[in-house]
């Protein structure tokens, strides 16, 4: 064999060597793939669960095993949920459509969530924007119960009710909002709403309710003050949501509470859309107040309400009074809470939605023996009436 042959040869066997390792690669590439997907997050965006890795000595056959082991192949690895991400932006950026049911699009960046469940459309909105009376009354009874367990450990008790964008830009609805519903909106008095009725209901009772939606309205059109492609109030909002809520309690946090504030860009939270969107909104340190967070704190939480996951506790050095704050809410609350901290001693913060009737009257009488609040404030936002939480802890010991 000559010498040019040899290297001929050489030189195939290099090629052949390397393209069975492109080859290698490419097949590996969905398992790599599948390794770094974030499973969970499909999971949240598909709303199902995924097949999970089948167990050979608990399969009923061969086939059953298999069959199992296709699904999971097919759920866990591949590139299904890069691919689908990339297909969401471009629904969302492209054609301005949503890529999920219960949430429509609007112009200028506009969302807007119709619905907890795609089964129910609209029902957000229809709920919000066209009050139950039975509700606005129902919601009043448990307000006035509650309060009155509250006020019997010695503490003051405040209702705060944060306005959401179909009530703060009912003209930013879009068209495929169903034209009764978006007709209800712009047309409802905002004192009418069932949180404006829960306020005016509110007088002379022992309670108080914080929903000051006038002042809000007329701060609406500054730039980022409620972040159109968020969900949950964030921003400038909430800084003005809590200020006027501290002064109503009768704490001034003073000029150092917008000291430092600065317009930047966030993550947005509705991240059910199946990709992280970047939001402008307002920012405030409250560097002044000294203000330490531990999330997942008091650790004897989940000891009574077991699926306890958004809680968190707040101590500041320097507050704006020597008073101690239990807030008890819904989703909203941990967007709110970093805004009323300065203004407290500590504050407990504590997301009601997950907890069960069960629980409800040993989670009540621990949470009270425990925290010790000087206020409780129960907040939720105008679309979270009726609240199931409320009237589980105002049936709690009633």
């Amino acid at each position: 064999m000559s010498s040019h042959e040899q290297s001929e040869i050489v030189e195939f066997g290099g090629r052949a060597r390397l393209i069975i390792v492109c080859v290698a690669f490419t097949f590996l590439l969905p398992a790599l793939a599948g390794f770094f997907t974030n499973h969970q997050a499909r999971q949240n965006w598909e709303k199902r669960e995924l097949a999970s890795l089948p167990n050979v000595m608990q399969a009923q056959s061969s086939k059953d095993f298999f069959k199992g082991l296709e699904g999971f192949i097919d759920d866990h690895i591949g590139f299904a949920t890069p691919l689908n991400r990339i297909y969401r932006q471009f629904q969302f950026y492209v054609f301005n459509d949503s890529p999920i049911a219960n949430v429509d699009v609007g112009d200028d960046g506009f969302v807007f969530f119709n619905a907890h469940s795609a089964t129910r459309p609209y029902a957000a909105i229809k709920k919000l924007c066209k009050p139950s009376a039975p509700h606005v009354k129902k919601t009043e009874r448990a307000m006035a119960s509650f309060a009155a367990v509250v006020r019997g450990y010695g503490a003051t008790i405040s209702y705060a009710i944060v306005p959401s964008k179909p009530l703060l830009y009912p003209e930013n609805l879009p068209a495929t909002v169903p034209a009764p519903h978006r007709k209800a909106c712009m047309s409802l008095d905002p004192m009418d709403s069932a949180a404006g009725q829960l306020r005016k209901g509110s007088s002379g009772k022992n309670y108080r309710v914080h929903f000051p939606v006038e002042k809000l309205l007329s701060m609406r059109d500054q730039p980022a003050f409620y972040p159109p492609g968020n969900f949950h109030s964030a921003s400038m909002i909430n800084h003005e949501f809590a200020g006027g809520l501290l002064q109503s309690l009768g704490i001034d946090p003073g000029a150092a509470y917008s000291k430092g504030a600065k317009l930047s860009v966030i993550s947005a939270d509705m991240r059910a859309l199946g990709f992280v969107r970047r939001v402008q909104a307002w920012t405030y340190p409250y560097a002044d107040y000294r203000v330490s967070v531990k999330r997942g704190e008091p650790d004897w939480v989940t000891r009574y309400y077991v699926r306890a996951r958004d809680f968190g506790s707040y101590v500041s050095a320097k507050p704006a009074s020597n008073r101690s704050a239990l807030l008890l809410s819904n989703s909203f609350g941990a967007f709110v809470a970093p805004h009323l901290a300065p203004g407290f001693k500590s504050l407990t913060h504590i997301n009601l939605n997950a907890l069960q009737e069960a629980e409800a009257t040993v989670f009540l009488q621990q949470l009270m023996e425990r925290v010790k609040p000087d206020d409780v404030i129960v907040l939720f936002h105008d679309g979270g009436i009726p609240s199931s939480p409320l009237y589980m802890l105002a049936n709690a010991l009633i």
